[in-house]
């Protein structure tokens, strides 16, 4: 069986990646040596967990479930989780084949089918709070609590710990910064793991500060290009804690964003619009409703309408939430983010809280994905174009798994 490593670099476009790629040469160097997409679909909802889930699963939304970062579970819009994946993933596939999988803080992934986990350094902050302030029970499942995280006692053998791995969120006013040091670290104990006696077939990794810099500095600011240039070096250090170790010829990268990332200036406040209690959830330009009537769902669908929104009618949901669910977007060449007026003005429009976002009307060229595999088992081409349900059987492709997808490989 054939080595992988899989990193997901948060929020990276295939744009701001060509922008910036001389100044990324660890990645430039990977792209020119291997398959290079230039441009990789994000999913129909460009947003986080739909797209860390697409990267595993070479399944869509309607199959796998995780069609928002927030899903409807009869009650209310929560935040999903691992346990949320209808379908095999290949962290699934690849452990029944005999592989040994190590997830050291990627998202999405069930320590079940894992011999090594950690789980990402962010969901203290889904735990916590969840995004309307009110935790969630089925959060906790983020906890990963009573379950098998390091069963053989790995980390402890090398001298380390996952409660080494500082907290992003220990204190709000350094998060920043401290997210860049939780994915330094959460990269250095990969490399230990990865170059021990017991070398993992399949390594699956995160990067999810970028993510935050573009949300607070926008795609253009020297902070965020900090921020990437970091991962890169991050990258680079693996590489040559690899190539130190004897590995590198052994492994095959695939290193890719999860969705991208563009300035989205004006808001539309839902709570300002919506009749009151609707409940709704927002995945940026994409807008999930939960109507409690067939009267309330037509004053929404006018509602929004009128403020030129157009329904979102291709398949997304799975079969039993299509006649539960209004699904809403903004029009095609517009930026614009559904949210809550936070800041109390009480207009229906307003200026976005972020100075750049993702989930975008899909097909929008600014949440296509930068997309790379590299490797010893990986052939050197350029692609202009894949689908995001590609991405899982090009990985099992390249380990030689078998999977029941129907999503061609891409090499």
């Amino acid at each position: 069986m054939n080595k992988l490593i899989l990193i997901m670099i948060d929020g990276i476009s295939a744009g701001k990646f060509q922008q910036m790629r001389h100044s990324l040469p660890h990645l430039d160097q990977l792209a020119k040596q291997g398959t290079q997409v230039a441009a990789l679909t994000p999913e129909i909802c460009g947003t986080s967990f739909p797209g860390r889930t697409s990267m595993i699963v070479g399944r869509p939304p309607s199959e796998h479930g995780i069609y928002g970062n927030k899903i409807w579970d009869g009650e209310v819009f929560r935040w999903s989780n691992p346990y949320d994946v209808r379908t095999e993933t290949i962290a699934t596939l690849a452990s029944a084949a005999g592989a040994d999988v190590v997830n050291i803080g990627y998202g999405m992934v069930r320590p079940e089918d894992c011999s090594l986990y950690v789980k990402p350094w962010w969901v203290n902050d889904v735990m916590s709070r969840g995004r309307d302030n009110q935790p969630h029970p089925a959060n906790d499942l983020w906890s990963m609590k009573a379950k098998q995280l390091d069963p053989e006692g790995r980390l402890k053998a090398l001298g380390l710990s996952a409660a080494d791995i500082v907290d992003p969120y220990s204190d709000r006013n350094q998060t920043l910064p401290l997210g860049m040091l939780a994915d330094s670290q959460l990269m250095e104990m990969a490399a230990e793991v990865i170059c021990s006696e017991q070398s993992a077939d399949l390594v699956m990794l995160e990067v999810g500060i970028t993510d935050y810099y573009l949300h607070k500095y926008g795609s253009e600011h020297p902070l965020t290009e900090l921020s990437l240039r970091t991962a890169d070096a991050q990258v680079g250090t693996l590489l040559q804690r690899l190539r130190n170790a004897g590995k590198l010829d052994q492994y095959n990268f695939a290193i890719m964003s999860d969705h991208g990332h563009h300035l989205m200036a004006e808001a539309i406040h839902c709570d300002q619009l919506l009749p009151e209690g609707v409940r709704w959830s927002s995945e940026g330009s994409m807008l999930f409703v939960a109507p409690r009537s067939a009267a309330e769902a037509t004053e929404v669908t006018r509602l929004l309408l009128d403020q030129g929104m157009e329904i979102w009618s291709q398949p997304l949901l799975p079969a039993e939430l299509e006649n539960q669910l209004l699904v809403f977007c903004c029009p095609e060449g517009q930026y614009i983010s559904f949210e809550a007026d936070l800041s109390g003005t009480g207009q229906i429009k307003g200026t976005s809280k972020y100075q750049s976002n993702h989930g975008m009307r899909p097909g929008t060229e600014e949440d296509y994905r930068f997309c790379i595999f590299s490797g010893p088992d990986v052939p050197q081409q350029q692609l202009d174009f894949a689908e995001a349900i590609q991405v899982a059987p090009t990985m099992a492709s390249i380990m030689g798994i078998e999977t029941p997808w129907q999503a061609k490989s891409l090499i």
